[in-house]
């Protein structure tokens, strides 16, 4: 049986697959743009999405040179968008089989 423990990265691994220092990351988690599971930064945990999050992060702040809580606001804005585009899909959709049928 797989043990989904088995996909999440140390505080250590998402550094190093990143390429982002340890003082960006802690200020992306203190920011909460990403939350990792665990206590302390030896028991940090970070899943594929937050290792994701993370290099998102790091682009918008180093492309548009914005600071950490506007970096935060951003992506918080960007998937609220997202959602927003999913269930306007979703909603088009209902109303195409109801005008159709």
């Amino acid at each position: 049986m797989n043990d989904i423990q088995t996909t999440y990265l140390s505080f250590t691994e998402v550094c190093l697959q990143t390429g982002v220092a340890e003082e960006t990351i802690i200020e992306i988690i203190e920011q909460g743009i990403v939350e990792p599971v665990g206590t302390s930064r030896g028991e940090w945990r970070f899943s594929p999405a937050m290792v994701l999050l993370t290099r998102k992060a790091v682009r918008l702040h180093d492309d548009l040179d914005v600071d950490w809580p506007g970096i935060a606001l951003a992506i918080e804005l960007l998937e609220k968008l997202d959602q927003l585009r999913q269930e306007n899909r979703h909603l088009k959709q209902r109303l195409g089989r109801f005008m159709s049928g």
